[in-house]
């Protein structure tokens, strides 16, 4: 006989055994005690957290003769014949593979029959968002004035396809993704009533593995007690799921955040060659950074993390070493790898790509925009350097607006504000009897001359040389028109143009 999954064996009973989903479950149960039941709900969220189980208990604890806090007793003689699966009175319909017409005719046709043994009948109709539109115009009208005797729970992970018209109808629970600790600690109970044995860094692998999803998880709590023989460890989990070592993936994640690209590919090499994953391998990066940032940022990282001493300490060791920038970066990168590799066949190309890129990093462009700017700094030294050598005195000057630009930067620059002298002279300069004005086509450099501050300090030197009204203004650069090169071929250059 084939063994029995663990999802199956530990589906729950009763509300009491259901975890994560407390708000759905409260709900019902007062529903239940004060005899106000609905006729038609609506059950959505992510697989494996619980709507079909909620739906079954839900079905059963209105018809039990004697709930226990509103939970089938699962004792009387209704909870007995309900627990059969050829009962007539709890009735699952699977809307994947029963979605026309036809069928919804069927059942709306079957609705008006009593219950045999209960005081409800209960259609469960799982995936509902299957079904045709012929379906729904079908089920409509049944839906919106059932018997007093039917009950209708509808099942979906993709409520957004459901009309309108449906929706308006039910009584809608969203049932949430259930948290990794409450995961952890049911898995902590099967794996005791099993007498399996197992660390607790295993059971939050396996709980976070899931993902939300309560089937997920003991699904992979199933593969990795099979693996390891009923000895579950943090290491076989990792087998099972096809991670990486945390040890290699500290030493790929080292070299990433210093920019040694040489030794991050080599890593990623010698990995492949293990048959790791290229997809997960990402992952399994993006997630190091992720707990990087959580030791950064948190103070009861380790508590909230649940990993192993080995393994924090290595979190540590790259935590100390690098920024938050850095790690969010290179985290953002691998991320960003899940859409493509689902458009891409070359998923080694792509990762290793953007291990390059992240090693290179937002600095690289930066320090080259510096080495630029401090080359131009150095220029304008030369030429000041240069100016002072030649026995330039400043002097108040009313004319030659270009000298008096000099002037002022050659005085910005003693003061220190190097980057204030360099953008004075990107500046074009003119000047009348009353005003100096000053032109600017860069935007940026505009910002910086009159920013309250620098227009200050320019101010300052400014009028010590000279009595003229400043004005500083931006121009936006001319562009020569087009077609103006087309004339000039056509017609040869001797050609004016006006």
């Amino acid at each position: 006989m084939a063994n029995t999954s663990l999802y199956r064996r530990y589906r729950p009973e009763t509300f009491d055994d259901v975890i994560g989903q407390d708000h759905i479950v409260r709900t019902l149960k007062n529903q239940i005690a004060t005899d106000t039941v609905g006729h038609a709900y609506l059950f959505t969220g992510t697989r494996g957290t619980g709507k079909t189980s909620v739906a079954r208990i839900f079905a059963r604890a209105v018809n039990c003769a004697t709930p226990v806090d509103s939970s089938p007793c699962g004792k009387c003689d209704v909870c007995l014949e309900l627990a059969l699966s050829d009962n007539f009175d709890v009735i699952e319909i699977d809307a994947a593979s029963n979605n026309g017409v036809e069928q919804i005719r069927e059942l709306t046709d079957k609705v008006g029959f009593p219950p045999t043994i209960g005081k409800y009948k209960v259609y469960i109709i799982d995936e509902v968002h299957m079904l045709t539109k012929s379906g729904y115009n079908a089920f409509l009208k049944t839906l919106e004035e059932p018997p007093a005797h039917a009950i209708f729970i509808l099942a979906t992970t993709e409520v957004h396809q459901i009309p309108a018209t449906i929706l308006s109808r039910c009584l809608r629970f969203d049932f949430r993704l259930v948290p990794a600790s409450q995961i952890a600690e049911r898995l902590k109970f099967i794996f005791d009533d099993n007498g399996f044995t197992y660390d607790r860094e295993s059971l939050n692998l396996i709980a976070n593995a899931g993902q939300g999803s309560v089937r997920d998880a003991l699904s992979i709590a199933d593969m990795c007690v099979s693996y390891s023989g009923g000895h579950v460890t943090y290491n076989s989990v990792l087998e099972v799921l096809g991670a990486s070592d945390p040890t290699k993936i500290a030493h790929l994640a080292d070299a990433v955040a210093s920019g040694d690209v040489d030794t991050a590919l080599n890593e990623v090499a010698t990995m492949c060659e293990l048959g790791k994953s290229i997809p997960i391998l990402a992952s399994d990066l993006s997630a190091f950074f992720r707990n990087v940032l959580y030791i950064k940022t948190c103070k009861n990282a380790k508590q909230l993390l649940s990993i192993p001493d080995t393994t924090y300490a290595l979190l540590v060791d790259i935590a100390k070493k690098y920024s938050v920038v850095k790690c969010m970066t290179i985290m953002k990168a691998m991320n960003a790898l899940e859409g493509e590799f689902r458009y891409s066949t070359q998923h080694r190309i792509l990762l290793e790509a953007a291990i390059v890129s992240a090693a290179a990093g937002p600095e690289a462009s930066d320090n080259a925009k510096i080495k630029e700017l401090e080359a131009k700094v150095a220029m304008l030294e030369k030429k000041i350097k240069s100016i002072a050598q030649s026995g330039f005195k400043p002097t108040p000057v009313k004319s030659d607006a270009r000298q008096v630009w000099q002037q002022v930067a050659s005085e910005l620059m003693n003061r220190g504000q190097k980057l204030l002298a360099l953008s004075v002279l990107e500046a074009d300069v003119s000047s009348d009897d009353k005003e100096f004005t000053v032109a600017l086509s860069s935007e940026a450099t505009y910002r910086i001359l009159t920013d309250k501050g620098n227009r200050d300090i320019l101010n300052d030197v400014f009028y010590a040389l000279s009595d003229l009204n400043m004005n500083i203004k931006h121009v936006a650069k001319y562009e020569e028109d087009k077609s103006l090169p087309y004339v000039k071929s056509m017609f040869g250059n001797k050609v004016e143009i006006k």
